[in-house]
Parts: structure tokens; C-alpha cells; sequence
């Protein structure tokens, strides 16, 4: 097995470009008849779990769940003013950029596994036997829109199907070097949620049968009146799936279609036990983002990065050339 399998779109505007799966994609069961077995298991063994730039085969333990936090944070440009010695992001209270455009939010869901517990990381393809390279007990699920590299897709892509959905399993570790290290994001996480165990271990077990099932050929759809499939729609349908409001929260079930404010989605539902608590996951990760080999990942990331975006923008400028 070989992350350099190529994949193809099925539909829209990219139909037959190769879709970049180079970091973002779903996670793949080695045993599919597991699927079906995931309550009687104890552990289940999957490929394309991400950590450190690579993915890796994992042992996921299943009933080990300690906590779950919603996080989110918005892609949009920061609000800019006037300042002494030229323009200045403004900030809100919390120390967050303030965004041109509030509703534009990505959501994920952060697990923390209990302190006898870990996912236990081998190299792609290979048996999960012996010691791991790596261990993790705090990941995130997070579902990503993939498309062509090179391509600046947006909003028009996300509504008429032209994108394919990643149903991410990665180390919270690697979320943070991805969103905050390079991307310079504020994610904003809630307090835990307020749900019993049982609901903690069965969200798991969703998520990994889901992200499975998502494969490398599932369409993303930011809004449709039926099968809509984005960031926000998918973690709350499983949650509401799993989850037994109160009568006067299943009203709040309804709104989940479109990423404009998980926090709010999450509080109409009566997960929120702390409507004043935020907190930022960077403040988690300080020694993590500020260390040198931190920050030497960082360049050398954005420099392979920059070259493959400017192979690729070339290989497509020579195809529009030639046809």
C-alpha cells in the first residue's frame, strides 16, 4: 500500500484531475468485516491516520475515550484598521483577530483517549506488531474539503460538487502545526462535553465507520437541500444520531447544515456547560509552536509546499496550452 496511488475527481468541473490526497484524506479499515463488529472490539486497525507530515497505520483502541471538545475557527481575512506604523489586524477581547466574514467557520471534534490508553502508530502498510514509532492520545476529527494541487477552489466549488470530502483521522500535535504553525489560526475550542460514556465511545466508533465509508470518492456539498456534507453537517448528524436531548433541545437538532456558528449549535442543543468558557488550543501547545525544530518543520514545509504549487500551476498552464 502507497500513498501515491492516484485518485481521480469523479465529477464537476475537475472531473478526471488527479485530487490531491498527499495530507488530507480518510481513514481505511485493513479488516472491512470489522466495520459491523466495532461493539464487541476492543481495538480496530486502520491506514491514512496523519502525524508529523505521514501517514501511518494505527491501533486505535475502541472505550477509551476520556473527553470531547467541539473546535472551530474562521478562515476568512482578519479585520484590518489604521494603525501608527501602517495597517493592524484588530482583536477581540480574547486576543482573536476579528473576521471580515463571521460565518465562515470550519469545525472539527478533538478526542482525548484516557491516561492507559493510545492509538499506536507503524509504518503505512505494515502489520501493527511490535513497538510503535509513535504513540497518540489526543487527535482530532476533522472533514475537509480535497481538490486538484494547484488549484484555488471556493466557494462556488463547495456548492456544486466539484470537491471531494476527507474524513480526517490526525494527532491534535499535527492539527496544531498544520492550523497555527502555518496557517497562523486561532482555533477556539469549547469546554468538554457534557455527554455520559457510553456516548463518548459510540461518537468514536462513528467517526471511524464513517470516515471509512467516505473513501477517496465521497462529494463534498456545502449546503443542499438534501445531502448536505461539510465540516458541520456531518459531526453534528452523528451526534444527534448518538445523543439523547432533552425535549426542549430537539428543536435545536435541526440546525446543523451550514457552518455558520458550531458553538451556538452546540449550545441550542445543551452541550455547552460553559457559554462564557473559551479557550484557544495554541495556549496547550506553547513549548510545542515555539520550538526550534518546530519552526524549521514550519520552512521546510513551506517551501516544498511553494514548489509543488508552482509544478503543478505549470503542468496545468502546458495542458490548457496544448489542447
Amino acid at each position: 500500500m502507497t500513498i501515491q496511488e492516484e485518485h481521480r475527481a469523479l465529477r464537476g468541473r475537475y472531473r478526471g484531475q488527479v485530487l490531491d490526497f498527499s495530507t488530507r484524506r480518510s481513514i481505511q479499515f485493513r479488516n472491512e468485516a470489522e466495520i459491523d463488529q466495532l461493539e464487541s472490539k476492543d481495538h480496530v486497525v486502520v491506514d491514512y491516520f496523519f502525524h508529523e507530515g505521514e501517514f501511518w497505520t494505527a491501533k486505535i483502541p475502541l472505550g477509551s475515550v476520556s473527553e470531547l471538545f467541539g473546535q472551530a475557527f474562521n478562515f476568512s481575512k482578519p479585520k484590518m484598521r489604521a494603525g501608527a506604523d501602517g495597517p493592524e489586524k484588530i482583536y477581540d477581547e480574547r486576543g482573536v483577530p476579528r473576521r471580515t466574514v463571521r460565518a465562515l467557520n470550519h469545525l472539527q471534534t478533538r478526542f482525548q483517549l484516557k491516561s492507559d490508553a493510545a492509538i499506536e502508530l507503524f509504518p503505512l502498510g505494515n502489520e501493527p506488531a511490535g513497538e510503535p514509532v509513535h504513540t497518540v492520545r489526543d487527535f482530532v476529527y476533522s472533514i475537509e474539503a480535497v481538490g486538484p494541487l494547484g488549484i484555488g477552489f471556493g466557494l462556488r466549488d463547495g456548492l456544486n460538487g466539484s470537491l471531494v470530502s476527507a474524513h480526517r483521522l490526525f494527532s491534535t500535535q499535527e492539527m496544531v502545526f498544520e492550523r497555527c504553525v502555518v496557517e497562523s489560526q486561532y482555533v477556539l475550542e469549547s469546554p468538554p462535553l457534557p455527554v455520559d460514556d457510553g456516548v463518548k465511545q459510540k461518537l468514536l466508533r462513528a467517526a471511524l465507520r464513517r470516515s471509512h465509508r467516505a473513501g477517496v470518492t465521497e462529494t463534498y456539498y456545502l449546503y443542499r437541500c438534501c445531502g448536505t456534507n461539510n465540516c458541520t453537517s456531518g459531526p453534528f448528524q452523528m451526534l444527534d444520531s448518538i445523543a439523547q436531548y432533552p425535549w426542549k433541545h430537539r428543536l435545536g437538532a435541526l440546525l446543523y447544515r451550514l457552518p455558520l456558528s458550531p458553538r451556538m449549535y452546540l449550545r441550542v442543543r445543551g452541550m455547552d456547560s460553559d457559554p462564557d468558557e473559551t479557550r484557544l488550543v495554541r495556549d496547550d501547545f506553547q513549548d510545542y509552536i515555539q520550538d526550534k525544530a518546530t519552526q524549521q518543520r514550519k520552512r521546510d514545509y513551506v517551501r516544498a509546499k511553494t514548489r509543488a504549487l508552482r509544478e503543478a500551476r505549470k503542468q496545468q498552464a502546458s495542458k490548457k496550452e496544448s489542447e
